[in-house]
């Protein structure tokens, strides 16, 4: 059974324990994804964390300076993915100076981030407490995502940007996704227009989403965020305008590396 399978409504040949074994699989890959993005974010330097923020017009006047916490993990993702030395990202570079056993499950999800698409994407379809079907708005391709949170609270119609990691079987939403809203069929046009403008690739075959990811701060998209934390909670936080000098020091970081604000982001902003 495929997983667009468990999207079928009132069919009655999905097999509960094949979606019961997606989901495990899900939430494994959820917690080592986690674990690894740790690790990354961690081997990050002051000044890919500044040129990522000039980009997404969060550095300001040498600042980091954020609109909410969740923009922390916004630029963290960013810089990961698309803020290159030597032509290589985070991801390529701990592949070269780390790479784990080709069997595990670490590879796993580092292949699925070498693979990582960013773009905008509608829902279509929603199982709830299980995921959604989506399609991308770019290249009219239609996924099957797990995301037990999402699948809770999204609605069909529901425009986001956010990135997206291929296991084997299914996808997975990476980051933190920018909700955009629900725009009438005819808006989706200019949307999608505007989108090829800037996805176009550099001479180095890169798509850089940084000018998405900026129109999308500039909306205020991220002032509510929801998290799928590994076990399936949802984490949703409506957020107030801050910056990154107002976080409290001994506060766990909101890049998610598990240390204190004080000996991560705040001491390499």
């Amino acid at each position: 059974m495929s997983l667009r399978d468990c999207f079928r409504p009132n069919d009655a040949s999905t097999d509960i324990a094949d979606r019961a074994g997606i989901i495990a699989r899900y939430k494994h890959l959820r917690t080592t994804g986690r674990n690894l993005n740790q690790k990354l974010v961690r081997r990050l330097s002051k000044d890919v964390l500044h040129e990522g923020g000039r980009k997404l017009g969060i550095l300001q006047r040498g600042t980091l300076v954020f609109n909410s916490e969740d923009e922390t993990s916004i630029l963290m993702d960013y810089c990961l993915y698309d803020v290159r030395r030597e032509g290589r990202n985070a991801v390529e570079q701990y592949l070269i100076d780390s790479a784990p056993d080709p069997e595990s499950d670490e590879m796993v999800c580092l292949r699925a981030m070498q693979r990582a698409v960013y773009s905008l994407f509608v829902v279509e379809s929603v199982m709830r407490g299980f995921g959604v079907t989506i399609r991308d708005v770019l290249s009219d391709q239609t996924h099957g995502v797990v995301d037990m949170g999402f699948g809770s609270t999204a609605q069909p119609g529901l425009v986001f940007a956010s990135r997206l990691l291929f296991h084997d079987g299914f996808a997975m939403t990476g980051g933190a996704a920018l909700p955009i809203g629900l725009p009438p069929e005819d808006q989706l046009q200019p949307l999608t227009h505007m989108l090829a403008q800037v996805a176009a690739p550099n001479d180095n075959g890169y798509f850089d989403p940084a000018p998405v990811i900026r129109a999308c701060l500039g909306r205020g998209c991220s002032s509510y965020v929801q998290y799928q934390e590994p076990t399936g909670r949802l984490v949703e936080r409506q957020r107030t305008s801050t910056n990154i000098r107002s976080i409290g020091r001994n506060t766990p970081c909101p890049c998610g590396s598990g240390k204190k604000f004080k000996n991560c982001c705040l001491k390499r902003s």
